[in-house]
């Protein structure tokens, strides 16, 4: 078995040299992803100039534990600050501030950093013991499965909507025609561009994200009594480590949440930004009697949390294993790979087991090491709700314009980020949901692109293509029952039962 292989390289990530570079990529990640606009993929980019003097176990173990500190990161400023560092903590967003404006943000920030802890050492191990098999999963993707996939994630959407799901598809569909903005990629064709050179690229995730998310709630605070700060308590409390009786309550949102992530990491180009809309979905649609979503749920953020970093070690096993990046960080860290003269495939496997399998423990050891530092780092920033909105509201719109212009060096982008800021500002207002625009922006290529590749592979006969892939008709069903259960009526029988007892109630 591969595990066995790789028990005696276990010890080589206790060097100094090799811990060092784990514990330097583990702050670098968390300080990147916590600020919105400055991405994972940037931050590894960064680095590769760092590395060339490394061995190179030591200098992936530096990269792969940046991309997992990073996308943890993200979620500091995302139920702080409703402003997502990363694009895989979106979701969190949404009941993560929610409980921050309810004084319990210490609160959300513990259980995020027990879900993503756990789901990153989950997903590490995952890496460890089952990559070659899984990596041959990844192959029997073709385009019908992106497609379905694109999907399955859009019907994401209706769950969002919190009790509005007309609003919700007029956002999503928003959100699908955005994504068509830019030059065709296989034509060459300019699609709703007006001759403005900045839109020939189409809408970026970055300032899209930026802007719906952290501008409009900048602007939304600079709008309130400037002496208030956001969560209404003068003080924090510190009991940063999770109670056994709040991970028993939500264990099965921990357990969908680490599935959903551990899963999507396998198909490439779906990631966390996928993962954790559907974790989230999938978390509503199992929604109990007094349950919260929308207002500050902490099932639904357990849930997100628990996705977005279990994507982190399943999207390198087609990296590893194929030389197929499950997404832009692994793109870079294969980038990083082949530098340092590695080969991705089974050779890799074979011929140099010391370095991959010391990376794959790395791996392992910085989640956990991430944990640590979070815990330290969290009591920092949390003071971040006992600012004025006097102050706060303002830095927010200062560090949006800075995260985006030093995410793309564009100056077309920070335009875009504003009109993107406006909307989500209005939108809100008018109780429409600025998840569902990101959602169409983010999946609308995916799906076009499988579409497109559908209709060329299958002559002109999608339907019955699809019906005979395996892996085509189980995406079927699962996007059939997301639809059911997203419109099945609740039970008359059931209206006024009891609500949940959470934990600390």
């Amino acid at each position: 078995m591969f595990g066995e292989d790789a028990l005696p390289y276990l010890i080589n990530v206790m060097s100094l040299q090799n811990f060092g570079a784990m514990l330097l990529g583990v702050v670098i990640g968390l300080v990147i992803g916590a600020i919105p606009g400055l991405s994972p993929p940037m931050a590894i980019a960064l680095l590769i100039p760092v590395s060339f003097q490394m061995p190179p176990e030591t200098a992936l173990i530096l990269m792969v534990s940046c991309f997992a500190a990073g996308i943890y990161g993200g979620s500091f400023s995302a139920i702080l600050l409703h402003a997502p560092g990363t694009s895989a903590s979106a979701a969190s967003a949404i009941e993560g501030y929610e409980m921050t404006k309810r004084g319990k943000a210490i609160e959300a920030i513990r259980i995020s950093t027990f879900a993503s802890v756990v789901g990153g050492i989950i997903s590490g191990f995952v890496l460890l013991l089952l990559a070659p098999p899984l990596a041959k999963v990844s192959l029997l993707f073709g385009p019908s499965e992106y497609f379905l996939v694109a999907i399955l994630g859009l019907t994401a959407i209706a769950a969002v909507s919190h009790g509005s799901v007309i609003k919700g598809l007029i956002s999503g569909l928003l959100g699908l025609f955005l994504s068509t903005f830019g030059v065709d990629q296989y034509s060459g064709f300019p699609r709703y561009t007006f001759d403005v050179i900045g839109l020939e690229s189409g809408f970026d995730i970055l300032p899209a994200i930026i802007g719906l998310f952290a501008f409009a709630q900048g602007l939304e605070l600079s709008e309130g009594d400037a002496r208030s700060n956001i969560s209404g308590v003068k003080k924090l409390s510190w009991n940063i480590w999770p109670k056994f009786s709040e991970i028993y309550y939500l264990r099965w949102s921990l357990i969908r949440g680490w599935a959903t992530g551990l899963v999507m990491g396998i198909i490439p180009a779906a990631g966390g930004s996928v993962a954790q809309w559907i974790a989230y979905a999938w978390e509503i649609r199992r929604a109990k009697w007094g349950d919260q979503f929308g207002k500050g749920e902490i099932k639904g953020l357990a849930a997100t949390e628990g996705s977005n970093n279990g994507v982190t070690g399943t999207s390198l096993i087609p990296m590893f294993v194929l030389g197929i990046p499950g997404g832009i960080s692994a793109a870079v860290i294969l980038g990083a790979l082949m530098i340092h003269g590695l080969q991705p495939g089974m050779r890799l496997f074979k011929n140099s087991p010391e370095v991959i399998y010391t990376i794959m423990w790395g791996f392992i050891f910085a989640n956990v090491v991430m944990g640590f530092i979070a815990v330290f780092l969290a009591r920092s920033m949390a003071y971040l709700t006992l600012f004025p909105r006097g102050i706060i509201g303002p830095m927010i719109l200062i560090f949006s314009i800075i995260g985006v212009y030093a995410g793309s060096n564009n100056y077309y982008d920070i335009w875009i980020m504003f009109a993107f800021g406006l909307m989500g500002y209005f939108l809100t207002k008018l109780r429409f949901v600025s998840a569902g625009i990101l959602l169409g922006i983010i999946l609308g290529p995916i799906a076009e692109n499988g579409l497109r590749d559908l209709l060329i592979v299958s002559n002109g006969s999608p339907v019955m293509f699809v019906l005979t892939r395996p892996i085509s008709i189980a995406l079927l069903v699962c996007i059939a029952l997301a639809l059911y259960f997203s419109y099945k009526p609740k039970s008359s029988s059931n209206s006024k039962p009891a609500p949940a007892k959470k934990p600390g109630k």
